[in-house]
C-alpha cells in the first residue's frame, strides 16, 4: 500500500486528499491512509532530499524544496509566472476572508468596480461561483478554489492569517463605507508559494 501511495503522490499534478487516495488504493480506512502518508512525509524529510511531501489544499503533493527554486525557475523559464494586479490582489483578499459574497459586496468594500479584477481571478481559477444570493436579482456569489489554496501553500482556509491582525493603512484613501466595520481593513494574503516554475511538482 505504501509503495502505491508513493507512486500516486509522485505522479499527481494536484493535491490528493485522504479520501481520493483511499479510493485509488482500494482501502476504506482513511486513518490508515493518513498514517501512511505522514510516514512517507517524515521519511522524506529525514532523508534530506531535494523534494518533499507537502500538505496543501486539503491534500498532499510532492514538491521541490524552496531553496532550489532558482534552479527550477531556469528549467521552466519559458513558462509564464502568474502575476496579479493590485486590484486583483485586493479583490482576492476580500473574497478569501469574507466569502461567499457578491460582486456588489466586493465593490462596496473596495469602493471601486471590480469587474476586470474578478474576470482575471476567474480566468486564473483562483475564485469561482459558489451560488446565488437569495435577494432581488439573485446575484452570483464568489468564493475561493482549491487552486487558490495550492497557489498560496495553504492546507485550508483556516490557515489564512487571522483577520483581526490587520489594520487599514493610515494614509489609505477613504472609500465607500463597507457593509461591515472590520471590512475596511483589506488584508494581504500570505505570500504566494512557488508555482511550477519555482517549486516543481511532478508532472
Amino acid at each position: 500500500m505504501r509503495r502505491a501511495l508513493e507512486a500516486l503522490l509522485f505522479i499527481t499534478d494536484r493535491p490528493l486528499s485522504a479520501g481520493e487516495l483511499a479510493r485509488l488504493v482500494g482501502m476504506r480506512d482513511q486513518d490508515r491512509i493518513v498514517g501512511a502518508v505522514e510516514e512517507i512525509r517524515r521519511d522524506l524529510e529525514a532523508a534530506g532530499l531535494g523534494y518533499r511531501l507537502i500538505a496543501v489544499a486539503e491534500g498532499w503533493q510532492m514538491a521541490t524544496r524552496a531553496e532550489f527554486a532558482p534552479y527550477v525557475r531556469r528549467l521552466f523559464a519559458d513558462r509564464a509566472t502568474m502575476r496579479l494586479s493590485t486590484a486583483a490582489q485586493e479583490t482576492l483578499s476580500i473574497i478569501a476572508y469574507k466569502q461567499p459574497l457578491t460582486r456588489a459586496e466586493v465593490e462596496q468594500i473596495r469602493g471601486v468596480e471590480v469587474i476586470a479584477a474578478l474576470e482575471t481571478l476567474l480566468e486564473k481559477r483562483l475564485v469561482k461561483v459558489v451560488g446565488r444570493r437569495e435577494t432581488v436579482g439573485r446575484p452570483l456569489m464568489y468564493g475561493t478554489t482549491p487552486e487558490f489554496l495550492r497557489h498560496f501553500g495553504l492546507r485550508s482556509l483556516e490557515d489564512l492569517p487571522p483577520f483581526e491582525g490587520f489594520a487599514p493603512a493610515e494614509d489609505a484613501p477613504q472609500t465607500t463605507a463597507p457593509a461591515d466595520a472590520d471590512a475596511a481593513a483589506q488584508p494581504a494574503l500570505p505570500e504566494a508559494q512557488p508555482g511550477p516554475e519555482d517549486a516543481a511538482q511532478t508532472p
